[in-house]
Order: structure tokens, then sequence, then C-alpha cells
């Protein structure tokens, strides 16, 4: 049935014609935006007389939240871990890891996990636990524990002893797994040892993943997210990541899957990004509720585990400047075999270093295939310099920011990297001065997903305590915020003139909220709340 959406103060994202007051839904797509009375005229002209009105209130009304990156099946499997955010203290980690214990059946066959620790915010030991520590917990069940930005783990004795992890095991890793002073491994992981590591555990089936997968799909809707663009294909279980896109391709066809889910598909070898396209496997795989987007890539870690790839050593640890996951002629081989086949690909990068090498990989694509033009991206991009950003728009790469980071980072950047180059991080506004596509994402789990705590942080430049400003003149407006959560990315997976906007010919993905945001002072940001949230025309939330 034809809706008509009416009595609305909508911002359509549609920078020719940003603001309207009604919308004609038909099919799942809008078919008019504009004034009250325009939109009566043009249901009138085609003689529709059954349609269905949608009175609005007066409330304010945007196109649905759009999160460029996360990992949606990571959010899903860490349901099944204990819950180790805000842990203040080693001691109050290893409390919560036994009364987890305590609840954990081991004839599932699943080890004890927990996530979310950050040793920066431990009051007795600012230091990562260790396997000695966990075998405090249990030494009879293998226990693997994640700090909050996933880069780091810890297993205790068990889990080493089941992974065969020992001396030269450890040896062979060399700084990704970390050793006592007579080599042996004391537990702790990193970077791609630690993402093997979890790509191997045993996890439930694949259709139990997939069913908690749609289940958890509500979880976002309730907050306005309708789209994400996620990183799962690494972590499928099993290795099985091509029968798990099919599963939820199934599952969007069956019309199970209400979130738009676009792949960011994690290859860190060669060989597997061969047997991808060997597949057939591309960016036209999907639906649109299901697809795959572009090839994901790691070059480096995170700044809180100071993992991130520096050009010069951490100010506040001069013996490191973190870890490359691979060299320059690694990178740039990955980086030209999607770019061959006219897939973009976006690369993890935090630290200058890091940046440094995923500019240099992408430009001598462009530079050796200049006739291709697939969309490449930096995830992250934290840590920069002016003449790094100015090669972003160079290049014509995309930014893929995460505002939700500055709640913690601010706190800790000038430590890590200095202060000349913290004044010129986490450059938000300069990315849109310069005209670089920039789109905002939550990096979930390491932050909750919920769009509103990011959007302050990018409008305010403050902490969620009301903390700060860091670096002022780097925020951007409101109206840049929702654009950037919006319609920025659409443009990211390829969808920019299907979704992002309300506008004639998009799909009509929307959300009503209970207070205008672009009117409202940017404190009262946190406490705004979705009514509605609809997909394809229809509503899949109500408060």
């Amino acid at each position: 049935m034809i809706k008509l959406l009416k009595n609305a103060a909508i911002a359509t994202m549609n920078r020719d014609f940003p603001r309207a007051e009604a919308a004609v839904i038909e099919g799942g797509y809008f078919a008019f935006a504009g004034t009250e009375h325009a939109a009566e005229g043009w249901l009138a002209e085609r003689g529709h007389t059954d349609f269905e009105t949608i009175d609005c209130g007066g409330r304010f009304v945007m196109p649905a939240f759009n999160d460029a990156h996360m990992h949606f099946l990571h959010y899903v499997k860490a349901k099944l871990s204990v819950d180790l955010f805000g842990t203040t203290s080693l001691a109050e980690l290893l409390e919560r890891m036994k009364a987890g214990l305590q609840n954990h059946n081991p004839e599932s066959g699943l080890w004890l996990m927990g996530e979310g620790w950050n040793q920066d915010f431990f009051t007795d030991e600012k230091r990562f636990p260790t396997a000695a520590d966990l075998d405090r917990v249990s030494t009879e069940h293998p226990i693997l524990i994640m700090r909050a930005c996933f880069h780091v783990g810890v297993l205790n004795s068990k889990a080493m002893e089941m992974l065969g992890l020992d001396s030269a095991k450890a040896k062979e890793h060399g700084l990704f797994a970390e050793t006592r002073p007579d080599g042996t491994p004391n537990g702790v992981v990193k970077e791609h040892v630690f993402d093997a590591i979890k790509s191997a555990l045993p996890f439930p089936s694949m259709d139990t993943l997939v069913d908690m997968m749609v289940d958890s799909q509500k979880d976002l809707l309730s907050h306005g997210v309708v789209s994400v663009q996620s990183d799962d294909y690494k972590y499928c279980p099993q290795g099985g990541a091509l029968e798990m896109m099919g599963k939820l391709r199934q599952a969007a066809e069956q019309g199970r899957l209400k979130l738009r889910i676009a792949e960011q598909v994690l290859l860190d070898d060669p060989q597997r990004m061969s047997d991808f396209f060997a597949c057939g496997m591309d960016d036209q795989y999907g639906n649109r509720h299901f697809k795959i987007a572009v090839i994901k890539l790691l070059a480096d870690g995170s700044l809180g585990a100071r993992t991130a790839l520096m050009r010069r050593p951490y100010a506040d640890d001069p013996s490191t400047r973190g870890l490359a996951i691979f060299t320059q002629d690694e990178l740039d081989a990955l980086v030209l075999e999607a770019h061959r086949h006219n897939m973009g690909a976006i690369i993890h990068a935090i630290g200058d270093g890091a940046v440094d090498i995923c500019l240099d990989a992408i430009e001598k694509a462009r530079t050796l295939m200049p006739h291709l033009h697939p969309r490449h991206g930096i995830v992250h991009c934290q840590i920069t310099d002016k003449s790094q950003i100015m090669r972003f728009r160079e290049l014509n790469i995309v930014a893929y920011t995460q505002p939700i980071f500055l709640d913690y980072d601010m706190h800790i950047v000038r430590s890590r990297v200095g202060d000349a180059l913290a004044e010129t991080s986490y450059a938000w506004k300069d990315y849109l001065r310069l005209g670089v596509h920039q789109a905002f994402g939550t990096d979930c789990p390491v932050e909750s997903f919920k769009p509103l705590p990011g959007i302050y942080c990018a409008v305010t430049r403050k902490d969620l305590k009301g903390r700060g400003p860091y670096l002022p003149e780097q925020a951007v407006s409101m109206e840049d915020a929702l654009y950037a959560y919006t319609a920025a990315g659409a443009y990211c997976s390829g969808e920019e003139d299907v979704k992002g906007q309300i506008r004639p010919g998009h799909l009509a993905d929307f959300i009503i909220m209970d207070r205008n945001l672009l009117e409202i002072a940017p404190e009262d940001i946190l406490s705004a709340q979705v009514l509605e949230t609809w997909v394809d025309g229809a509503r899949v939330y109500q408060a």
C-alpha cells in the first residue's frame, strides 16, 4: 500500500533539497519528498486515493543510520562471553571470570571467554593479564580473554597446551606472542596470531549463529541502525565463510533479515584472496539485505595496546613503535589484487606509520591500473599529519572514522604519540574541508553500536562525561555528522543511488525521533531516543 508520511520535520540528507515535511512511500521506496501540500498534489495527480497516512506529529525524521564499520558476528558471539568492559582492576577481571566459570558448561565444547578489559583503566596494576593470572581462575578449562580493542588476547595454560603454543611456537610468532625471560610464552598473543586463534575456536553451529544474528538485529533496529558494513568473513566457524555467506543471503531472501549487511571481507593472505575470487565471489554477490562490499585488510593494531604502527617510537614507550602486519611489498600485492578485480580494499590503519604504507599501496594500485576505479579506503586513520590527509583527497580514498573513539583516546593520545602529532590527529573536519568521503561507524563491539554517542563526540569533541574539548576546531556540524552516518555510508558500499537519503528512488529506510537533532543543544544528544524504525517502508521497531 502507498503511504503518506506527513506532519514531519524531515532531514533528507539530500544536499540539493535538505528539508521536507512530507514523503510518499510506494513499494518500499520513497516516491516523493517535499511539502505536505505538494505531496497531496502528487498523490491526486496519479489518482491515488487509497493510501495509509502516517502522521508524525511534528517529529524529526531522517534516513536510518548506517554504521560504516563494525563486526556484527563478533557482537553476536560476544553474548556468549563474560563481560569485562568497565573492569577497573586485574582483581575485578579475575573475579568476573571466576563468576563466569560457575555458569560455564564445559560439555558444550566451548572455551570460557571474556571480552572488554583495558589495562589503562586498572587501578592496581596497569599491565596486560597473563596466563599465570588466568590460571588462578582455572587450569582445567581453556580460557581466552580479549582486550577491548580485540587486537590482544590472553590465554591460560590449558588453552596454550591445547593450541600447542610452546617456546618453539612462540619464537616462530616473534613479537606477536609475548614470552617470559626463559622464552616460554606468557599467554599474551597479538594481531594476526590472535586472529588465527579466534577464527579456529569452537563455536556454535553456523545455523545457530545465523539464528543469533537474525535475533540480534533487533538490538540495532531499536537504535535506528538499519545498515551495517561488517567484518565477519574470517571469523565464521570452522573456516566456512562461503557457506555462511550463503546462509545469510538465504535469510535475507526469506525475509528474516531486516538489517542490511554489507560484508567487508577480511582476506589476510594472497592465497585466501585468490581462492575468494576463484570462487566467483566479488562485490556483485548478494541482494538488498545481504551483500559483499569490499575487501578488508589489516595494517597494524591499536593505540591503547601500543600495537598501532608509528613512524617513530611511542612517546611513553620508546622501546616500540608498534607492529606492522605486512611489509610494504606484501600490502602492495594484496591491494593490487583487489584493485585488479575492481573491488575496493579498505585497510585498518591507526598509527601514522601504518597510514603511510596504506597510502603508498593504494597509490601504486591506482598508478598501475588507472582504468579501474574501486573505492579504496582506510579504516580508523586516527594518528595522522596534515600531509597524509591531503593524500586522501589526491588519491580519492574514503576515510572510515569512528568518533566514539575520542571518548577514550583523547585521554591517552598525547602521552602515546606526543603533543605535535596529537595536534593533527582525529582530524574529522579536515577531511570534510578537503572534500574527502568520510563515513562514521563504531567498530562495535570495540565500542557500542549506538550511533548517538559517536555523533555527540563528533560535534562536541568531548568525552561522554563532558570532559574536553580535544581539538575543538575539528568538530563537525550536526548536519555533517548525520550525513556521515547515513548517505556517506551508502557511498562506501556502492549504494548511494538507492539508500541513505529521503528522496525519490531511495529505499524507505528511516527513523522517527523524539526530538529534532538539528535544533537541540549538544548536551541533549545523548538523551535523544529513536521512537520508530522503518525498513522498506514497513515499521520494524516502535518504542
